[in-house]
């Protein structure tokens, strides 16, 4: 029987491959081919790093794919195609595997296993870490020696020199006058007492445009930058002729793949002096660091300011609120009045054809938090939605306690599996000392997370008790999930700025963005509510449309029926309304099953609704 195969392609931009996306797909095709197999589809990630996980669409779509079920082989022109970390793979070997979906590479054009995967990802991820190591030293190196290590700043230019044999000598950087002059009167204006985004407004309306750097427009925060990182325009100590390199490192965070800035100590920083690039005197640079710690101390004496407030409440739609115009974010802008953030500080925006936005309406917090929470139904934890959550609560303990019964069995069978990649491991270090290569750490790394795993394993099959008592799941209180809400609301109409989080908590999980806009008459704020309690709103509406159609199509049949003379009698009249409230009652749980699979689904839903 033919087996239907999956392709998935990617390119990198960390290590370019000589092997486009069209000729890996082009050979995976021909192996397809070769055997007589189905393609189904083709999945690829373009300019996307094998040590991203999450955030490769491409491998993502191909996953979901899989678990509808269908699928014989994932298809790749090679296993670092798939992934080049070691957790990431060992992710996509395990769901491949419980789906009993097969890893063919082109290269070999034969099946994988799970170890040679693994190995494979090793290696990878140990030749990428010491790319990023040859590369950060090459780069202290060309730091020590006077020259850029990476993009040119605000107020240089790329200085063209060439070597006795004629080629271009990288790394030089000279002053870009008409730059230097925008910089200096930067630092002159701020030290007169001007804020950064007062500097900003004004670059931005010059005529002829005065270009930001990258050439885009100009921000406050480029100006303003982070005084303790030496960051922004009024921090770059390289306008006093001193280069710092290394002040800080970054590390992807293994749970949202971002990178995530960390200062380094100061005996780690790489510093040189070079007076050629200065372009601001010391006596204006120390006027500049003395008003920025006016500043910092003013600010830290406010109560009333959360721009600069560590400690800040946490309100209620903190984070969650859209200008419907821009779609910056709605921000504190005075008092309990929450405003667009992008035009407070008169910023153009690309998309409106560089204006500033033009949304000035402003809404006081707690109205629209009232607003917001007020629209919650009162009837969404009524007793059809209970009923329907208590049935899923308990299937799913059910579930739990027949994965109960089936893991001693599951646990014996991890731990031969990873036993046999202990072995497999252990083999291949051996053949290399064998051949006279170098010892890999992440191979011994390796083989020390999998006896952790092992041993992880062994204990929780030593406490897996001989016989399972069943687990009696109390149902859900509708009271309380009707207080929780009455909670959040009684702290609105008292006007606490202290919420309790675990209120906040559940208000929030219903909401997925609030935007707002200028009502028509520009008197009041429109609001746009996205998320759960939007597709819940939107669910009754339209269920309380339908059931006006229903109605009235009830009552014409009774009327056709009535003329008829259908009706032989007062019972028979009253039979043919029952029926009709019996189907409008049947129709009435169908839309309050819409409602609960809104609640409990995962997820947003893509609806919005208008208050």
């Amino acid at each position: 029987m033919s087996k239907n195969v999956i392709i998935y392609a990617r390119y990198s931009t960390d290590r370019q491959d000589e092997q486009s996306i069209e000729t890996q797909i082009e050979r995976c095709r021909a192996i397809v081919d070769q055997h007589g197999w189905n393609l189904v589809s083709t999945f690829q990630d373009n300019a996307v790093s094998g040590t991203s996980y999450k955030r490769r669409p491409g491998i993502q779509q191909l996953l979901r794919y899989v678990e509808r079920g269908g699928i014989d082989i994932v298809l790749c022109l090679s296993a670092d195609r798939l992934s080049r970390d070691v957790a990431h793979s060992a992710q996509i070997g395990k769901k491949l595997g419980f789906h009993d979906v097969e890893l063919w590479t082109a290269k070999a054009n034969a099946r994988i296993s799970d170890i040679e995967m693994n190995i494979g990802a090793v290696l990878s991820q140990e030749m990428v870490e010491q790319g990023r190591y040859r590369t950060r030293e090459g780069m202290r190196t060309t730091v020590q020696k006077g020259k850029a290590a990476g993009g040119i700043a605000y107020g240089y230019r790329v200085k063209q020199a060439y070597d006795e044999r004629g080629d271009r000598i990288p790394g030089l950087r000279e002053i870009d006058e008409a730059e230097a002059r925008i910089i200096r009167w930067i630092f002159e204006e701020y030290a007169k007492g001007r804020s950064p985004k007062d500097l900003a407004v004004e670059l931005n309306s010059r005529v002829p445009a005065v270009p930001g750097p990258r050439g885009a427009k100009w921000r406050d925060t480029a100006i303003r930058g982070h005084v303790s990182r030496g960051s922004g325009i009024l921090n770059n100590e390289l306008y006093v002729g001193r280069v710092v390199w290394n002040r800080r490192e970054y590390r992807k965070n293994p749970d949202t793949e971002k990178r995530v800035a960390r200062h380094n100590d100061r005996d780690e920083w790489v510093v040189s002096k070079q007076p050629e690039l200065r372009i601001i005197s010391d006596t204006l640079w120390t006027a500049v660091k003395k008003r920025q710690m006016e500043v910092e101390q003013s600010f830290s004496r406010t109560t009333t300011n959360r721009l600069n407030r560590g400690h800040r409440p946490q309100y209620l739609l903190s984070g969650i609120l859209e200008c419907a115009h821009c779609y910056g974010p709605y921000a504190i802008m005075a008092r309990d009045r929450y405003g667009c953030t992008n035009r407070q500080k008169k910023l153009p925006i690309d998309h409106l054809g560089g204006i500033v936005c033009t949304n000035s309406k402003t809404i006081n917090r707690f109205e629209l938090e009232e607003r917001v929470v007020t629209a919650v139904p009162d009837n969404l934890f009524g007793a059809d939605n209970l009923e329907r959550i208590n049935r899923d609560i308990k299937a799913a303990v059910t579930r739990g306690q027949q994965h109960a019964t089936e893991a001693p069995e599951r646990l014996r069978s991890e731990i031969s599996a990873i036993e046999t990649k202990q072995r497999a491991i252990g083999d291949k270090i051996a053949e290399r000392l064998m051949a006279g290569h170098a010892a890999i750490p992440a191979l011994d790394h390796m083989l020390d997370d999998l006896e952790q795993q092992r041993l992880t394993l062994s204990r929780q099959l030593d406490a897996v008790p001989a016989t399972s008592e069943p687990v009696v799941t109390p149902p859900l209180n509708g009271g309380l999930l009707k207080g929780a809400i009455a909670a959040v609301r009684t702290m609105l109409s008292t006007r606490e700025d202290a919420f309790d989080e675990s209120w906040i908590s559940i208000a929030r999980q219903l909401l997925q963005k609030v935007v707002i806009s200028p009502s028509a008459d520009g008197k009041s704020a429109d609001l746009s509510i996205h998320g759960r309690l939007a597709g819940i709103l939107s669910a009754q509406e339209a269920w309380r449309e339908a059931s006006r159609e229903l109605r009235d199509q009830q009552s014409a049949q009774f009327v056709r029926m009535r003329s008829a003379g259908a009706f032989k009698s007062v019972a028979d009249k009253t039979k043919f309304l029952l029926r009709c409230k019996a189907i409008l009652g049947e129709r009435e749980k169908e839309w309050m099953l819409l409602q609960v699979s809104v609640v409990a689904g995962a997820g947003f839903e893509p609806a919005a609704f208008r208050l």
